[in-house]
């Protein structure tokens, strides 16, 4: 069976995340969803609360596995976390400021940016291609985090 299409790469934020978009980065992880859910989750963004009705926007990029159900099941996460009931709806358009998922790559991004700044700092390293020419194959590094996860 071939394996299912890996997740597109979020496009970056215009906007770094304040105000409500903040707090749904904070929220999110929170949540108790996952899959499907937990996917479109990570590409919205909080932008209006009026009492208990919540106004997400998820970006139409994301938007090819959402449906009522996955609307449903966000939204029940969210009456679970909260203790109380909430409306959700879901408008699709591009959120203007950073979501989880936009969130998630920025970090990910910022730690190989570190590890490959780390590897060219590093005496041995220098010492190296200095007087044996070699060559760091920067495709090749990867953060400390990312390769003890991987052992787990």
């Amino acid at each position: 069976m071939p394996e299912p299409a890996p997740e597109p790469e979020p496009l970056p934020a215009s906007q770094p995340a304040t105000g409500l978009a903040l707090q749904w980065l904070e929220l999110f992880p929170k949540l108790p969803i996952s899959g499907m859910t937990g996917s479109i989750a990570a590409n919205c963004s909080l932008i209006a609360v009026d009492g208990d009705h919540w106004l997400l926007h998820l970006d139409p990029g994301h938007s090819a596995l959402f449906n009522s159900t996955q609307q449903r099941r966000l939204n029940d996460a969210l009456n679970q976390y909260h203790g109380r009931t909430l409306t959700l709806t879901i408008e699709l358009i591009r959120p203007e400021q950073e979501t989880p998922a936009q969130a998630a790559s920025r970090r990910r991004n910022e730690r190989q940016g570190e590890a490959v700044a780390s590897i060219h700092a590093d005496p041995f390293i220098r010492q190296m291609i200095s007087q044996f020419g070699a060559s760091v194959r920067e495709d090749t590094i990867e953060p400390v985090d990312a390769l003890a996860s991987q052992s787990q």
